[in-house]
């Protein structure tokens, strides 16, 4: 509860994002609704009722009858006809002696996803406020819709797209992602079974009332290509964009429209995520091989906050899922707010996912958090690591959610046994591997998972093609993999080190012989 001296210095700092005072001279003034809905609606909020606003200037003069105004806030927050629902508590509403004058005091928290848009009167589209530097706004048909679909039990993924089939999905994604469900599971019996069959268990499909298998949106937004998903979802789009400091322009890019490849996030996944974690710091430790180990837990959570971005997107959004990276910074933006409070988020325990099946299809061949800790795992590697603290803001109008980190680089702190590393000792290349949620997690100063042990490496995938056709050419691995002929040969380069591989052959007729299995 707030004191006096709470309130001296809210006082001090006039109006904010958290905090409106207002006169309440003739009783609970009908604007503290919009207030007590923008507050809800938005990030929560303080209401000070007693205090006269005059050119910008605040100055106290009290309420008249303080517990009569505590009663009225009771009753109206608990009626429909006024308010749609009452977020508060019961230690929220009180009232202060502020130098011998009543205030009354309303602390409104964030409602709950399940509760908003928390709206005055009986129209949700014109009765939704939001919170907006120093005033309440309303909050537009396209923001109430988004708080709406959010409230929903069944999330926004589950929606099945009754004109399309398995058949208008990108084939080679699905196939790329059996490989890898194959090769986390090996012996599961999905991996036995026929494409479309496979996709009603993954779930990314059901069958509709005639009993014909059709995608799910999780499914067109995994396995579809940018036109296809475009078409059903105008605004999709998906950015990564790595430059200089300054900002004049990018060095790599990877968009979902440029034609090249699907467009789809789990193919975008797999395209970024060894450049989200390259040139990231790595100190020099070597495993019982004498190879040097190329993660820490700061690339895993790096992984996890790209797997974040794509699982707990708004696809029905205004904007976009952007990927910055620049010289110490890695900026993640989906569209779409939280779907809890930043403590809840941060203080971890709960998930959440606003795409749940999305977030299955991840979590299926081991990419993101269930427990809900990932936040905060991130939060405490970068303290542990002594990195800057992350931060998490929430736009609106388009409603946005941007995670934002400091990383510490590779260059930065070279040594003279890192510089003179063999290649298979230097820090993982593109597409190298992938961490999971059961890959163990130390200090700095302590070594990482070898990267053998990483059930979804791009390596293992490498292994697998050739398993399954030993005559396969270093062309046809490139393009079932989504990875250029170089990135290959470096796979190929492990695989001689690791398992013995060989070459029998004519460079076109010969075949692949693993002599250390």
């Amino acid at each position: 509860m707030l004191k006096e001296n709470d309130i001296k210095l809210l006082l001090a700092k006039s109006e904010t994002d958290a905090v409106e005072f207002k006169l309440a001279k003739g009783g609970v003034p009908a604007s503290f609704w919009e207030s007590y809905s923008a507050f809800s609606n938005t990030d929560g909020g303080v209401i000070i009722l007693g205090v006269k606003e005059d050119e910008g200037k605040h100055s106290v003069v009290g309420v008249t009858n303080a517990n009569k105004l505590v009663a009225d806030v009771w009753n109206a927050a608990n009626n429909p006809q006024r308010v749609s629902a009452n977020v508060l508590f019961n230690h929220q509403v009180y009232n202060v002696d502020y130098q011998g004058k009543a205030l009354v005091v309303v602390e409104v928290p964030r409602a709950e996803r399940t509760e908003r848009p928390v709206y005055v009167g009986r129209d949700v589209f014109r009765g939704t406020f939001r919170r907006n530097g120093e005033g309440d706004y309303h909050c537009s048909k396209e923001a109430v819709e988004a708080m709406i679909r959010d409230k929903c039990p069944e999330t926004a993924d589950t929606c099945l797209m009754e004109d399309m089939t398995i058949a208008d999905l990108n084939q080679e994604s699905i196939a790329r992602y059996r490989l890898m469900f194959a090769q986390s599971k090996p012996e599961h019996a999905w991996t036995r079974i026929p494409d479309d069959e496979f996709m009603v268990k993954i779930g990314a499909a059901r069958k509709d009332a005639k009993g014909v298998v059709r995608p799910m949106l999780a499914g067109l937004i995994c396995f579809g290509d940018f036109v296809t998903i475009s078409n059903v979802l105008p605004n999709y789009f998906l950015d990564y964009r790595e430059g200089v400091a300054d900002g004049s322009r990018w060095t790599d890019r990877v968009a979902a429209h440029d034609a090249t490849w699907s467009g789809n996030i789990i193919d975008f996944y797999f395209r970024i995520y060894d450049k989200v974690t390259s040139s990231v710091k790595v100190p020099f430790r070597l495993d019982e091989r004498g190879l040097r180990i190329n993660e820490t837990k700061v690339h895993k959570a790096l992984r996890e906050l790209l797997a974040n971005a794509l699982i707990h997107a708004d696809y029905h959004g205004r904007q976009g899922i952007v990927i910055e990276k620049r010289f110490r910074r890695l900026m993640f933006r989906n569209p779409g707010c939280l779907r809890m409070s930043k403590e809840a988020a941060i203080g971890g325990g709960r998930s959440d996912a606003r795409n749940s099946r999305i977030f299955n299809i991840f979590a299926l061949i081991n990419i993101g958090e269930r427990s809900g800790t990932g936040l905060s795992d991130i939060y405490s590697i970068w303290k542990e690591y002594g990195y800057e603290e992350p931060t998490i803001t929430e736009t609106y109008q388009p409603d946005q959610t941007t995670v934002t980190v400091q990383v510490e680089l590779e260059e930065e702190a070279a040594t003279p046994q890192e510089t003179t590393a063999t290649p298979q000792e230097t820090i993982a290349a593109p597409q190298e591997t992938i961490a999971t949620p059961q890959e163990t997690t130390v200090t700095p100063q302590e070594t990482t998972d070898a990267p053998q042990e990483n059930a979804l490496g791009t390596t293992d995938l490498v292994l697998a093609l050739i398993n399954e056709k030993p005559e396969i050419s270093l062309v046809e691995i490139a393009e079932k993999l989504g990875i250029s002929r170089d990135g290959v040969k470096y796979h190929i380069d492990r695989l001689k080190q690791s398992v013995g591989l060989i070459h029998d052959g004519p460079t076109k007729k010969g075949r692949w012989i693993v002599t250390n299995p």
